[in-house]
């Protein structure tokens, strides 16, 4: 079985543990053995333009992913196959930016995708639907359009047991959680979540130094785009990008989570604020927060 194969296997395994037919997110169907595409279905409330040039919501979606020749190296092509009114979706892609890397998990790119349709997630910066963004901007009150907690994605299966485990000798052959390998137990790799998985498998949390696999929902910072475990990893509060701990910021005035890109250090009181609580003090090229500055 070839690497790519191997990854193949390993997300399919890993997408199945994941979304099960009884939840919001559900697999419609495969292409491929193993397979390198996929159809999901979304039950959650995002928006669409009626015929009538209105904003209405809906809450049935389908999206397309499909992993090419060059996956994991390249990103996956993600498509809508219903339409969305989304300042991050075309009819043609879905923007996931360049937060991809070899280490995130399939599952935790459906996830994002659910998180872009319910507006807990958009980049007003560099949209592909410049209508939807300049209707987004006007009505950031409204969301998220759907409040729904995708974290309990993020639970893991498929550990073993500590007895399970201790049996392990360093002659035993196991079977490696992601993609199958047959592997020697002196060479076995444990992750945090007691998956045993083989070296080419296993990855380590930029974060929190813990290993982690690809059965283990992963992202990637969008400040220092390492590879980051699901508990390390966080959201802009005001452009939504993924970042990671050591580059999450703490508004002074709305104690809300911010990146750098959205966050100032007040030239008054030094505290650090997001760009909605700050001004530029007249007549200077300085800026100060609200409080600093009313």
């Amino acid at each position: 079985m070839s690497i790519r194969d191997k990854r193949l296997q390993a997300d399919y395994s890993k997408m199945c543990d994941t979304f099960p037919n009884t939840g919001k997110i559900r697999i419609l169907q495969t292409s491929g053995n193993p397979p390198d595409k996929y159809q999901i279905e979304f039950d959650v409330i995002s928006l669409v333009m009626t015929p009538k040039g209105t904003v209405s919501t809906k809450n049935k979606h389908t999206a397309e992913i499909y992993l090419t020749a060059t996956y994991p190296r390249q990103a996956p092509q993600c498509r809508m196959l219903t339409p969305v009114f989304h300042p991050n979706i075309a009819p043609h892609a879905i923007c996931i930016g360049d937060h991809w890397a070899v280490g995130e998990s399939l599952p935790h790119l459906v996830i994002r995708i659910a998180e872009m349709l319910a507006y807990q997630s958009y980049n007003l910066k560099s949209p592909l639907n410049g209508d939807a963004a300049q209707w987004a901007d006007k009505n950031r009150i409204k969301f998220p359009i759907d409040k729904t907690d995708f974290s309990s994605y993020y639970e893991n299966g498929s550990s073993i047991s500590e007895s399970e485990k201790n049996s392990i000798t360093d002659d035993s052959i196991v079977k490696c959680a992601n993609c199958g390998e047959s592997v020697k137990g002196s060479n076995i790799v444990f992750c945090s979540s007691q998956h045993p998985v083989c070296i080419d498998c296993a990855f380590t949390c930029a974060e929190c130094g813990k290993v982690i696999c690809l059965k283990c929902v992963t992202g990637k910072c969008s400040v220092c785009k390492k590879i980051v475990c699901a508990h390390c990893i966080g959201k802009c509060s005001l452009c939504k990008a993924d970042i990671c701990l050591s580059h999450t910021k703490t508004c002074y005035v709305c104690g809300n989570k911010v990146c750098d890109d959205c966050s100032v250090t007040c030239s008054i009181c030094g505290k650090t604020v997001c760009i909605d609580h700050m001004k530029k003090i007249p007549e200077t090229n300085n800026y100060a927060c609200i409080n600093c500055n009313p």
